[in-house]
C-alpha cells in the first residue's frame, strides 16, 4: 500500500497543497463520492493502517472486497489528479485568459472577448520570459484575435496576420533549434544515429539570417548549435556567454540552467583535448551561475557541481575563495552529503596548499556515506602519504584499498579496473629509483597505454619528476 500511485502522489504535495485537496475533495462540483473524503483524511493523518483497516474505517457496514477497494483508491488517484491539473491551471492566468477567448469566439461574446484581450496583452508586456513557451501562447492570442476579425467580417480592424505569423516563427524555430541541439549533444555524447526532420535546413537559414537571430530564444539556441557544429571555432562559447550574460534573464531559471550546461559540457571537451584554459573557463561558468543563483535545484546544490567548483578553484589556485566556498555553501548539500563533502573538500584545499599533516587529520574523521567519496577520500590520503614519502604506511594502505576494490559490490566492473590498475602502478610507482631509467620509461609507457586506468594525470606527473630528478 504504501508503494501505491495513490501514496506516491500524495507524498508529492505540500503541507497547503494537502488543505486545498481536503477543500477540492469535499466540493460536490468535483466529487460526489462521499467514501473518497473519508478516505483522503484517513490517509492524510498519516496512521499506518493496512487496507482492510481503512476499508473498515471507511465502510464499516460492507465486508471488505478488495476489487472494490482497489477501485476506490483509483478513483481518489484520478481526483488528485484532477486537483493538480486545476490547481496548476489556477496558476497560469497566461493559459485561462486564452482558454476563455477562444470560449467566447465560440459563443459571439464580443464584449467579454475584448475585454480579456486588453487584460492578457498586458499580462503579456508584463511577463518576464522570452522563451519558446512565450511565443507558443502568443500566437494562441494572436490568432483568437485573427479569427474574431474574421468571423465578425471588421475589415476596420488591422488585419493581424503578420503577429500571428511572428509569433509562430519564434515559437517553431526557438523550439526546433532546442531539440536540434538537445539531439547533437546525444550524438555526441552517446553516439547515437537520430535522424532530424530538416533541423539541418533551419540551421543554415539562422545561420544566414542575423534579424532572426536578435530574437534571443532563437539566437541562444542557436549559438548553442554552432559550438556543437563548428566545435573548432572557440569564438562561439565567447558568443554564447556574451548572450547568456544579456539575455538570461527572459528565461526561467530551470532553462537557463540547461543553456549554461552546454556552455560547461563544451569546455570539458576542450579539456579532454588537452587545452589547459578551458579549466579557467569552465571556473568562470560556475562562478557566474552561482552568482545568478540558477546552479541550485530544488534550492540544493548538487554535490558533483559542489565538488567540480572545489576541484576547479584548487587547480586554478583560487584558495581563498573555494575556502570561503566550501564553507558558505556546504549546507545547501543534499543532508546526506554535507558531512563527508565539508571534509574532504577541505582536505583537499589543504593537499593544495601542502598542509599535509592537516589532510591525514581530516581523514581520520570521515565516516563513508557515499561510494565516490569513499574512492576519493582513499586516494587523496594515497597521495598524501606518497608526498611526505610514507612509504610504508603507502603502501598498506594500497593493499587495503585494493581488498576493497575486489570486495565492493556497488562498483561498477569499469570503475573497479580503472582503480585497480591505479593501484597496480602506484605500488610500481613507489619502487621506482633514480638510477633505473628503463624501468621509469618502461612504466611511463604501460600507464599511457592502458585503456582503464583512474587518476592517470597524476600518475603520469609523478613519473616526470623521476625522470627529471634524474
Amino acid at each position: 500500500m504504501r508503494n501505491s500511485k495513490l501514496y506516491n502522489v500524495l507524498g508529492s504535495l505540500s503541507y497547503k497543497e494537502k488543505k486545498a485537496l481536503k477543500k477540492f475533495v469535499r466540493s460536490p462540483y468535483f466529487n460526489e463520492n462521499h467514501f473518497l473524503v473519508k478516505l483522503l483524511d484517513l490517509l492524510l493523518i498519516g496512521d499506518n493502517l493496512d487496507k482492510s483497516e481503512l476499508w473498515r474505517t471507511v465502510r464499516p457496514q460492507t465486508p471488505f472486497n478488495n476489487l472494490l477497494f482497489r477501485r476506490m483508491c483509483s478513483d481518489l488517484t484520478k481526483l488528485i489528479h484532477d486537483f493538480i491539473a486545476v490547481d496548476q491551471y489556477k496558476k497560469s492566468s497566461i493559459l485561462k485568459n486564452n482558454d476563455l477567448l477562444r470560449y467566447f469566439n465560440e459563443n459571439n461574446l464580443d464584449k467579454h472577448f475584448w475585454g480579456i484581450e486588453k487584460v492578457q496583452r498586458k499580462q503579456f508586456d508584463s511577463l518576464p520570459y522570452r522563451d519558446s513557451n512565450y511565443y507558443l501562447n502568443k500566437l494562441k492570442l494572436e490568432k483568437e484575435v485573427d479569427d474574431n476579425n474574421v468571423q465578425r467580417i471588421q475589415l476596420t480592424k488591422q488585419v493581424n496576420l503578420e503577429q500571428t505569423d511572428k509569433m509562430l516563427d519564434c515559437f517553431y524555430l526557438s523550439q526546433k533549434l532546442k531539440n536540434y541541439c538537445n539531439v547533437l549533444n546525444y550524438k555526441n555524447v552517446l553516439n547515437l544515429e537520430i535522424n532530424q526532420f530538416i533541423s539541418d535546413e533551419i540551421f543554415s537559414l539562422i545561420f544566414e539570417n542575423e534579424t532572426l537571430q536578435e530574437v534571443p530564444a532563437i539566437g541562444i539556441y542557436f549559438k548553442i548549435a554552432c559550438t556543437l557544429v563548428y566545435p573548432d571555432n572557440e569564438n562561439y562559447l565567447e558568443e554564447l556567454t556574451e548572450l547568456l550574460d544579456k539575455h538570461g534573464h527572459v528565461f526561467t531559471s530551470l532553462e537557463l540552467r540547461d543553456m549554461y550546461i552546454f556552455a560547461q559540457n563544451y569546455c570539458i571537451k576542450k579539456i579532454n583535448t588537452g587545452k589547459q584554459i578551458y579549466f579557467e573557463k569552465l571556473f568562470r561558468i560556475y562562478q557566474v551561475i552561482l552568482k545568478k543563483g540558477i546552479i541550485y535545484k530544488n534550492g540544493q546544490l548538487l554535490p558533483w557541481d559542489y565538488k567540480n567548483i572545489v576541484s576547479l578553484g584548487l587547480r586554478l589556485k583560487e584558495f581563498d575563495y573555494i575556502e570561503a566556498f566550501i564553507e558558505g555553501q556546504n549546507h545547501f548539500l543534499p543532508v546526506d552529503f554535507q558531512s563527508n563533502a565539508l571534509t574532504y573538500n577541505k582536505a583537499n584545499l589543504h593537499f593544495y596548499k601542502k598542509n599535509y599533516q592537516q589532510v591525514i587529520e581530516l581523514l581520520r574523521e570521515v565516516k563513508y556515506q557515499d561510494l565516490y567519496y569513499e574512492l576519493d577520500c582513499r586516494w587523496l590520503l594515497l597521495k598524501t602519504y606518497f608526498e611526505l614519502d610514507e612509504w610504508d604506511a603507502m603502501h598498506s594502505l594500497l593493499e587495503s584499498f585494493r581488498l576493497y576494490l575486489i570486495r565492493n559490490k556497488l562498483l561498477s566492473k569499469r570503475n573497479q579496473r580503472q582503480y585497480l590498475n591505479l593501484v597496480k602502478f602506484s605500488k610500481k610507482l613507489i619502487r621506482l629509483t633514480l638510477r633505473d631509467e628503463k624501468t621509469v620509461r618502461k612504466l611511463r609507457t604501460q600507464i599511457i597505454e592502458s585503456k582503464e586506468v583512474a587518476e592517470r594525470k597524476w600518475l603520469l606527473e609523478k613519473i616526470g619528476e623521476f625522470e627529471i630528478r634524474a
